[in-house]
């Protein structure tokens, strides 16, 4: 049983970093208040090309470790799937260009900004 919540959480902590960035979870799951809002620049068409590919493959690195979760033995094994995950999802986004921080704050715009929701979802394809 104890296996089973670790995995859980593995898992949702690590598509919380793919999907939400890591700044927002921590300051949450840790109680601490997040620093006053940063302005971010504005995404340009070359980084909103390079945060999607990022995120395809950030996507297949998520999907891949919920399934070597699933058949992690161990807590240890889970731990070090997981360090794993967090490595190629950090690898992912800078061979394509970007840093994770800027892929975090991409993220966040397109949670706040329409126009950026707009230019990602255009890129995506839909």
């Amino acid at each position: 049983m104890a296996l089973q919540k670790f995995r859980a959480r593995t898992v949702s902590a690590m598509l919380a970093l793919s999907v939400m960035g890591a700044g927002t979870g921590l300051a949450q799951q840790t109680g601490v208040a997040p620093a006053a809002p940063v302005a971010i620049a504005p995404v340009t068409d070359a980084e909103a090309t390079q945060f999607v590919a990022a995120n395809k493959k950030v996507t297949e690195v998520a999907n891949q470790m919920t399934v070597e979760l699933q058949a992690a033995q161990s807590e240890a094994d889970a731990a070090a799937i997981q360090a794993k995950a967090e490595k190629q999802i950090t690898d992912a986004i800078s061979k394509e260009g970007i840093t994770p921080t800027r892929y975090t704050e991409i993220i966040h715009l397109a949670e706040t900004d329409e126009a950026t929701l707009a230019k990602l979802r255009a890129e995506f394809g839909g």
